[in-house]
C-alpha cells in the first residue's frame, strides 16, 4: 500500500500479519531496494504473531547492479528518508503496536537504527545487519533499548567495526548483541550470489529469538 508523510511525500511499503497484534516489526531494504526476500521474512515474522511493515525509501526503484545500488543509496536524501520512517511507525502505532523493532539489512541497517533514534519511545528493539555502525555514544544514549548486531565475518572492516560498537553501546549504557558468521556481506539475499542458505537460517533464529524476548508479540 500506499503510505503519505506528514509532508505529503507519498512511498510504497509492504504490509502483513495480525490487524490486532500489538507488536510491530518495521523493515527497511538493503541497497538493491525493496526485493522478494524482504517481504518473505515479513511473511515469516507475521506468522509469530508481529505486524510488519516493509518500507520502500527508493519509490519503487530497483538496482540491477552494484553500481546503481550504490549511486540510489548515495542519492538518499535523509530527511525525506528519516519522514518517510516515522510515517511507517506512526502507521504501526495507529494500528495498535505498542512496541516496535526495526529491522535491516546494509543500507538497511543503517536507517534501522535511525528509526530507533528518531522515536527511541515506540521503537525499543532494533536488528542491524553488517551495516555501517553508529559509533558515537552520545547518540546512541538515545536508543530506546537493545540492539542485535549481525556481521560478516569477511568484511575487510571485521571484527573493528564489532568491537568499535560494542564500546561505544558499552560507554552509552545500552545493551548490545553482537553475532558474526563466516559468510559474505549479503548472505541473507537469496539473490545474491553470496548467499549463504546455512547462515541466513541461523541469523533468522538468532533474529526471531532476540525480538520474541525484547519486543513480544503478547
Amino acid at each position: 500500500m500506499t503510505l503519505k508523510t506528514r509532508d505529503g511525500i507519498e512511498f510504497d511499503t509492504y504490509e502483513t500479519g495480525p490487524a490486532d497484534a500489538c507488536a510491530g516489526v518495521l523493515i527497511i531494504h538493503d541497497w538493491w531496494g525493496m526485493l522478494k526476500y524482504n517481504r518473505e521474512w515479513a511473511d515469516r515474522l507475521a506468522e509469530l504473531g508481529y505486524r510488519v511493515l516493509v518500507a520502500d525509501l527508493y519509490d519503487g526503484v530497483r538496482a540491477h547492479n552494484a553500481q546503481e545500488a550504490g549511486e540510489l543509496m548515495r542519492s538518499i536524501d535523509q530527511d525525506e528518508a528519516d519522514s518517510k520512517l516515522l510515517a511507517a511507525i506512526d502507521r504501526l502505532k495507529k494500528g495498535g503496536c505498542q512496541q516496535i523493532a526495526a529491522l535491516g539489512w546494509s543500507f538497511g541497517g543503517r536507517q534501522a537504527m535511525q528509526a530507533a533514534l528518531l522515536d527511541p519511545e515506540s521503537v525499543v528493539s532494533a536488528v542491524l545487519f553488517y551495516c555501517r555502525m553508529l559509533t558515537d555514544p552520545e547518540a546512541l544514549a538515545d536508543l530506546g533499548g537493545p540492539v542485535l548486531a549481525i556481521y560478516s565475518t569477511t568484511e575487510t572492516t571485521w571484527p573493528e567495526k564489532m568491537e568499535r560498537f560494542d564500546r561505544a553501546m558499552a560507554e552509552a549504557g545500552r545493551m548490545v548483541e553482537s553475532r558474526a558468521f563466516e559468510a559474505g556481506h549479503g548472505f541473507v539475499n537469496p539473490e545474491s550470489e553470496r548467499y549463504d542458505a546455512t547462515a541466513a537460517e541461523e541469523a533468522w533464529a538468532a533474529t526471531t529469538e532476540f525480538l520474541l524476548r525484547t519486543v513480544p508479540v503478547t
